[in-house]
């Protein structure tokens, strides 16, 4: 079956539908020995090269796609380095062999906790598209003590705000001295909009990790810096949420148009 080249890469997981258009004006793209034209049809049996290497454009059973569990540390970039400084997270993970690692609502640069990549593409469109109506869970440190009034305040602290989002729940999670863990669950909400929420209810937050994204969460015993491959289960997980069968592109999401 012959597609558009930009939609055909991205679902192999050669580069996002943008990425794909931007070597084709550059020029890096050929087929069967000519340039590559933006939209271009392409099937299996056509020789596409990216800077003379020869891509894969055959979809195997969806089995062989891989999904990456990971605990970022602060400060620390998903693509790239900012500046020259810093260290990108794509270089502490396992070669995704002759795939690209897709992140999934990436954190934010000083953000700190699970990421998780996939090298399906039509999986991260879809999920992509469900963007903050995910749920999410976040450990957030606090400095004062937590009680259920306060915490009742916390709940309300969101309504009539600039926050999109909303708070579904917050949980006392212990701690030491003067620093208190709770554990929130939300929607749509970053964990700059948990610190502000919590500066608005008179706590001082000063570490904002996040845990569970949707089905897939952060097993306290990853270290910082360390990834592990999801299960089936957990992939599975994610194709169910986002309405993607194995084998098949996403249904019910609608049909993703390529960037021009």
């Amino acid at each position: 079956m012959r597609d558009r080249i930009q939609k055909v890469l991205a679902g192999r997981g050669v580069g996002s539908r943008r990425q794909v258009e931007a070597w084709i004006l550059a020029g890096r793209i050929t087929v069967n020995g000519k340039l590559a034209q933006p939209g271009q049809p392409v099937g299996e049996q056509d020789d596409v090269r990216l800077d003379g290497r020869r891509l894969r454009l055959h979809d195997t059973a969806r089995a062989e796609h891989r999904g990456l569990v990971y605990h970022r540390p602060a400060r620390e970039e998903i693509r790239g380095t900012s500046g020259g400084e810093g260290r990108s997270s794509l270089e502490r993970l396992p070669k995704a062999t002759g795939r690209r690692w897709i992140p999934i609502s990436p954190l934010a640069a000083n953000d700190a906790g699970l990421e998780f990549f996939v090298t399906d593409g039509a999986l991260a469109a879809a999920l992509t598209r469900r963007g903050h109506a995910m749920p999410s869970e976040y450990s957030v440190r606090v400095r004062g003590d937590i009680d259920e009034s306060r915490i009742a305040g916390l709940m309300v602290a969101v309504a009539g705000t600039e926050f999109e989002g909303k708070l579904t729940g917050i949980l006392p999670a212990g701690g030491e001295g003067t620093n208190r863990w709770v554990n929130v669950t939300c929607i749509g909400l970053r964990p700059r909009d948990l610190k502000g929420i919590f500066e608005r209810g008179g706590f001082e937050p000063n570490r904002v990790m996040r845990t569970r994204v949707g089905p897939i969460a952060m097993d306290r015993a990853l270290a910082r810096g360390r990834s592990r491959e999801m299960t089936d289960e957990e992939m599975n997980a994610l194709r169910e949420l986002a309405a993607v069968k194995p084998g098949q592109e996403a249904e019910a999401a609608g049909s993703r148009k390529s960037s021009r």
